[in-house]
């Protein structure tokens, strides 16, 4: 009983001394006991949870990117997974977990970890605009000095306040006596001055006059050394709990997102400050100097990705992501022509145990280094060829192939990187991004070899199999473009050579050779298809890129009793094949059985009872000859067999050759080719109607090759040959010639000038110079839409305005139709409304495939596109729309409807229907197209077609409407409607 009043007497003094200090706390001010709840609750339960779930989030989505080992690796490979979408639903759960973390537990220390975590979760759903304002928050608001002080007690506070005075006070008085002692030292100077000019003097010396040497370094990465006594804000808990704040991570993260919007200056600026910050805590590091070297990548600023990637290394405790950082210093020293650096890091990255394909392509690395260092090139390919044999490199082969074949590559050995080009594609174990590599390669070894047929063709296939976010698409696509006109141009004289040829034959050879190419054709239709798009390279061109038809090459070496020959192919040992085994058995045959036709049953002598159906055999027959006779008169119908059609297939190739020429020096400043074109064209007609053009370009080009000799050869058969033409008035009067020389010189020196300027960010010179050469350019000018292109290129940066962008580059559109001016603009315009597709080119066999319709008199829709379009805009959209409508077709009684049509790029679908028919959706079209403010004011992100119901469902199908935009073009704007 006693105990028992002790225990309770003891549990009321307790009570009362704790009500006691609860009463003396400050109003807003939370317990010791209130804290302590707060941050455990805070990071044992929202914080805990939400952390676990984007460290597996980030674990997914590193194991979902996979490795492009052609390109340069990427730093982050989290960042790298181009669609998202799959990890959204978990990324959300992390914010709403973080923000009810944030509301219940306010004053927690795990505040600005939690409001990191939504931060992280705005960045990894590719939400970068949110992001960044969400960082600027936390980076205001958490800041460690903010921290530091909130944590300290009101003691504490009196404490330093009185310290600080005191060492105020210390601080003035040795002050003090500092500048006292500076005085007296500067008055004991003074005189020991003068004791020793009255020295000098006496002695007749002049007195010494030192000079000081600077040094101008220029700044040099902060390595995280830090010897600084500044006192340290990374623990604002306690001994026992200690606790970082978030601030430093989160500029980390900050800095990634500002790489992603490509604010890449304002995210070295932040990296750089808390690099040389003495409190950053050092486990920071690693990620802050790997998140500066994919910065400076970005920007191609390679050397310095290097120094900042090792420094990275360096910080870097986990195995797995220093093995990363060494394969990709090994990329970057091999990009630089730097082997022996390269080989070391490559070297450093197989000893850390990388997964196995990234240790094997270290491996083929590594012996790529020794082929360009020196090493026998048979020992090196040896080696290559004992990885292909191994089992383990089944999945591989392809790649190593490709290796093999850049090896002879730089060894200018053509036939044999070709040869591993093409095993490399045919292999089982290529995939897309290798096929690719293997398509470029080829493609740049023929357009070097000028074989610009072929290279355009593998350009094609390279575009087809590259992912959508390879950076080397744009110059891909820019080359294809390039070769378009060029190829076209081939195609057009080779078939015509070819169909001038196969006219030349009698009609019964024609036929033979048109049995002959159906019998081919339905071979293929029973043949696998197999990567059609390079392995049969046939496919791409009817007819030889040499200008002769293949298959009739085939038919006249068949027809002059030669065996038609695919590049001397090895003979077979099969019995079938010898020609000799065969007529010793033919001639057997007949010796027994004599003369017999070919058919079913023929050592029977009564074959009656076996021809029980011969009338349906006899309709069938009939039938087959028919569809024969149809199918060989299709193969033949573009034959020239009169003269009228023999004249204008001679009249086409001319065209074609003066074309091609021409292309060959504008398109790629191949003047030698360009030559060589026209006077082949002079050759072959020499009557040609474009004879005074051709001899004109002839002239150009000698004076581009330095050929003056030439040059006036050309220039004495215009004015000889063609008096009254411009060109021979030009050329004949030197004074004009003189004029014309200086003004063309002054122009084209001015436009250069101009986009010298625009290219040194000079956008406000650059805009004053096009102005003074608009001035002096007569009309028709050459150079006049390359001037109004740049003209469209500066204006943005002088009113910083997309709108007066857009309109310039419409100016563009309207004056120089038909120019690749013309083409750029276009493509920039549906670029700055947000078309992410707006520079890659869709090929012919695209728009074939989508397997769009003509159907002119059939119901018609209308529907809008908005590229990313930002929250809510959608709506806005469609109440302007609706608007329009009530003021311009509100007799029609039009219907609005809309859907999320591509949610990975964020674009919009507005369908408006319907209209009876193509003209009735057109005149809409053409409306808006004039009233476009009107429509959907203060919106420029969208694009407007129209379309027929069938299309429109096939465009839903494809889920792209690149293949309809340039159907669109071809069909509905460049056709009368």
């Amino acid at each position: 009983m006693k105990i028992s009043q002790k225990y309770i007497f003891t549990l009321i003094i307790g009570l009362i001394a704790l009500i006691s200090c609860v009463s003396h706390k400050k109003k807003g001010e939370s317990s010791r006991l209130s804290k302590f709840y707060h941050n455990t609750t805070a990071k044992y339960n929202g914080y805990f949870n939400a952390n676990e779930l984007l460290g597996e989030t980030i674990l997914r989505l590193n194991q979902n990117h996979k490795d492009n080992y052609a390109q340069l690796l990427p730093i982050f490979p989290y960042n790298a997974v181009e669609n998202v979408d799959a990890e959204k639903s978990n990324l959300d759960k992390i914010i709403q977990k973080a923000s009810i973390d944030i509301t219940l537990h306010k004053k927690s220390r795990w505040a600005d970890d939690c409001y990191l975590l939504l931060c992280k979760s705005q960045y990894l759903k590719k939400d970068y605009e949110t992001a960044e304002s969400s960082f600027k928050y936390v980076l205001d608001e958490f800041t460690p000095n903010n921290l530091f002080n909130k944590d300290k007690s009101k003691k504490t506070l009196i404490k330093d306040k009185k310290k600080t005075s005191e060492d105020k006070k210390k601080a003035e008085k040795k002050a003090k006596e500092a500048a006292k002692k500076k005085a007296q030292d500067k008055i004991k100077a003074r005189e020991k001055a003068k004791k020793q000019a009255l020295k000098d003097k006496k002695n007749h010396k002049t007195p010494k006059n030192p000079t000081e040497t600077t040094e101008t370094i220029s700044e040099p990465l902060p390595s995280g050394d830090k010897k600084d006594k500044e006192p340290k804000l990374n623990n604002v808990g306690s001994k026992l709990f200690p606790h970082t704040p978030a601030f430093w991570e989160a500029t980390i993260w900050a800095a990634k997102n500002l790489t992603e919007r490509a604010k890449y200056y304002e995210s070295e600026q932040i990296l750089r400050s808390i690099a040389k910050d003495p409190n950053t805590p050092k486990s920071t590091y690693g990620d802050l100097y790997a998140t500066l070297a994919n910065n400076f990548v970005r920007q191609k600023n390679f050397d310095q990705a290097i120094e900042a990637l090792i420094l990275a290394t360096q910080y870097t405790k986990s195995k797995k992501t220093k093995a990363r950082y060494a394969y990709i210093l090994g990329q970057l020293y091999q990009q630089n022509k730097r082997p022996i650096a390269s080989d070391e890091y490559f070297t450093q990255c197989s000893k850390l145990r990388p997964s196995y394909d990234m240790n094997l392509h270290a491996k083929m690395n590594l012996l790529l280094n020794k082929a360009q260092s020196g090493t026998p090139l048979e020992d090196v390919i040896t080696q290559l060829n004992k990885l292909k044999k191994d089992t383990k490199n089944a999945d591989y082969v392809s790649e190593i192939n490709f290796t093999i074949a850049q090896i002879y590559y730089k060894e200018k050995k053509l036939p044999e990187t070709i040869d591993y080009l093409n095993a490399s594609l045919w292999d089982p174990s290529a995939k897309p991004n290798q096929k690719a590599s293997s398509y470029l390669l080829l493609a740049e070894i023929n357009f070097e070899n000028q074989n610009y047929l072929k290279s355009k063709y593998y350009y094609d296939s390279t575009l087809q199999s590259l992912p959508k976010n390879d950076e080397r698409k744009s110059l891909v696509s820019k080359m294809k473009n390039n070769l378009d006109d060029i190829a076209k141009q081939i195609e057009i004289i080779t078939l015509q050579d070819s169909l001038i040829k196969i006219g030349s034959l009698s009609v019964k050879e024609r036929r033979a050779l048109a049995i002959q190419i159906k019998n081919e054709a339905k071979a293929k239709l029973v043949k696998p298809q197999i990567d059609r798009q390079a392995m049969e390279f046939n496919q791409f061109q009817p007819f030889g890129a040499d200008g002769v038809n293949n298959k009739f090459d085939a038919f006249q070496d068949t027809r002059n009793g030669n065996a038609p020959n695919s590049g001397n192919p090895k003979a077979s040992n099969f019995f079938a094949y010898d020609q000799r085994t065969l007529n010793r058995g033919r001639g057997e045959f007949e010796q027994n059985w004599g003369q017999r036709t070919l058919e079913d049953h023929w050592r029977r002598s009564n074959k009656t009872s076996f021809n029980f159906d011969i009338a349906a055999t006899e309709e069938t027959t009939e039938e087959t000859k028919d569809s024969l006779e149809a199918d060989l008169a299709n193969i033949l119908k573009d034959i020239p067999d009169d003269p009228k059609k023999l004249a204008e297939a001679h009249g086409k190739i001319q065209s074609a050759m003066f074309q091609l020429g021409v292309l060959y020096r504008e398109k790629l400043e191949n003047f030698q080719k360009s030559k060589t074109t026209h006077t082949d064209l002079l050759e072959r007609y020499p009557k040609t109607e474009r004879k005074p053009d051709v001899l004109y370009y002839l002239y150009l080009n000698c004076l581009d090759l330095n050929d003056p000799g030439c040059a006036a050869s050309y220039t004495d058969k215009i004015i000889r040959e063609f008096p009254e033409t411009n060109y021979a008035k030009s050329l004949s009067d030197t004074n004009y010639v003189k004029a014309l020389s200086v003004s063309v010189d002054v122009i084209a020196d001015g436009y250069q000038k101009a986009y010298q300027s625009y290219n040194n960010h000079q956008y406000e010179q650059a805009f004053t110079e096009l102005q003074i050469i608009k001035t002096k350019m007569p009309p028709g000018h050459p150079l006049m839409p390359k001037v109004a292109l740049l003209n469209a290129f500066c204006s943005v940066y002088n009113n910083q305005n997309k709108d007066v962008y857009i309109n310039a580059l419409k100016d563009v559109v309207a004056q120089f139709p038909g120019t690749p001016e013309e083409i750029k603009a276009k493509e920039m315009i549906r670029f700055l409304k947000g078309d992410q597709d707006a520079f890659i080119t869709v090929t012919s066999q695209e728009i074939e495939k989508a397997q769009f319709k003509m159907e002119d008199e059939n119901v018609h829709f209308v529907f809008v596109l908005l590229f990313d379009p930002p929250a809510k805009q959608t709506d806005k959209a469609k109440i302007a729309i609706s608007d329009y409508h009530q003021k311009y077709h509100k007799p029609e009684n039009l219907k609005m409807s809309s859907l999320e049509f591509d949610v990975e790029k964020n674009t919009s679908l507005i369908l408006i229907r319907k209209f009876d028919n193509r003209n009735q959706a057109m005149k809409y079209y053409n409306g808006v197209q004039r009233k476009s403010n009107e429509f959907i004011p203060n919106i420029t992100n969208y694009e407007i077609f129209a379309v027929t119901q069938n299309n429109y469902r096939e465009i839903l199908r494809l889920k792209s409407v690149k293949e309809y935009q340039a159907y669109f073009n071809e069909n509905y704007l460049n056709k009368k409607g």
